[in-house]
């Protein structure tokens, strides 16, 4: 029987978290977890940098910068307060603006009643009445264009916090090494694909696992630089309409929205051509450290009635082209897969 390796890290993290003293809460769970698998090294540094006392604040500190989804609360909760806070003086404007126009109207109601008395001997009347309503002509436009002005400030105000907002809701579906999207954005594109009962849109699920991780995770301030690498010639190349992620460690995955297998399998050739020609140098020596490679499992959403079952079957299909080798390529239902020319197709 072989070990669940899931379990056990899982046991390790709730070690280290008892010896170093630290509280079983879940981003301080989840901020062991990434250092202790390696998927962030700068998140590993930081916490190590903390020294044998970590205190809560200084945990609180790194998960903010590294997981801030565990934030989300206290994050909606002082944006909304500030969208009330600003359309609260909104309103005290708009307030202060129908009061000056009341005025106004006064002066103005006062000066036509003199008007209609039409005494033109009373030329101080008249006089004094225009001067009046000169004077609070002048006085309700440099208010209105104040308050134009203002009224401008708090809606660009506004408008920061939305960017803002939006920008930390989008930043939970991102991973931040490579910039590809994460598990959580790939599993919520997945149930969009299955959200019709029995009827999934048609596309491709690819997995894909970094051969020799291990190699290139054992030398330090090197795996986080090939990442990167890796995420900006992913994004290179993909289309807008697909969506590239990474899960964790090596491991990378991808919805191809076509039901083209043809096409699919270009978009794979090209990507592992691609990192292939990616330069893994030693950041001391600066002579190369590993050669690039991606083993990759691909099922097509026909084959699958859910998303658990589209995800076992390209897992296994990751399985056997690791199983393999290596640096292949296996289709969900192609059992071999040690010879598998350029055309798929006709191992269907």
């Amino acid at each position: 029987m072989q070990p669940n390796t899931h379990t056990n890290l899982a046991f390790r993290v709730a070690t280290v978290l008892q010896q170093l003293g630290i509280e079983g809460l879940p981003r301080n769970y989840e901020l062991v977890f990434e250092a202790m698998t390696g998927n962030s090294p700068d998140l590993a540094r930081e916490l190590r940098s903390l020294g044998p006392v970590k205190t809560q604040d200084a945990l609180d500190a790194i998960c903010r910068r590294y997981l801030p989804h565990h934030f989300e609360g206290s994050l909606l909760e002082a944006r909304s307060g500030q969208v009330q806070q600003e359309l609260q003086s909104i309103l005290s404007l708009l307030n202060e603006e129908k009061s000056a126009l009341t005025r106004y109207g006064s002066v103005i109601s006062q000066a036509a009643r003199i008007f209609e008395a039409n005494d033109v001997t009373d030329k101080v009347a008249l006089t004094q009445s225009l001067q009046s309503v000169s004077s609070a002509t002048h006085a309700r436009e440099a208010q209105s264009s104040m308050l134009a002005s203002k009224v401008v400030e708090k809606s660009q105000k506004l408008e920061e916090v939305q960017r803002e907002t939006a920008a930390a809701n989008a930043a939970r579906f991102v991973d931040t090494v490579t910039g590809l999207g994460n598990r959580r954005g790939f599993n919520k594109e997945l149930a969009k694909i299955y959200e019709k009962s029995g009827l999934p849109d048609l596309c491709g699920i690819a997995f894909a696992d970094i051969d020799g991780y291990e190699t290139i995770a054992a030398v330090p301030n090197l795996l986080e630089p090939v990442l990167k690498k890796i995420g900006e010639l992913i994004q290179g190349i993909s289309s807008k309409e697909d969506l590239a992620c990474r899960f964790d460690r090596g491991r990378f995955g991808f919805v191809f929205r076509t039901a083209d297998e043809t096409e699919i399998m270009r978009l794979i050739d090209r990507l592992r051509d691609r990192i292939k020609g990616l330069a893994v140098v030693h950041p001391v020596s600066g002579k190369r450290a590993a050669a690039l490679s991606f083993s990759v499992g691909i099922c097509m959403s026909k084959e699958a009635l859910t998303a658990d079952g589209v995800i076992a079957f390209a897992e296994q299909a990751l399985a056997m082209a690791k199983a393999s080798g290596g640096d292949n390529v296996s289709i969900h239902g192609v059992t071999n897969v040690s010879h598998v020319p350029k055309d798929w197709l006709i191992y269907r």
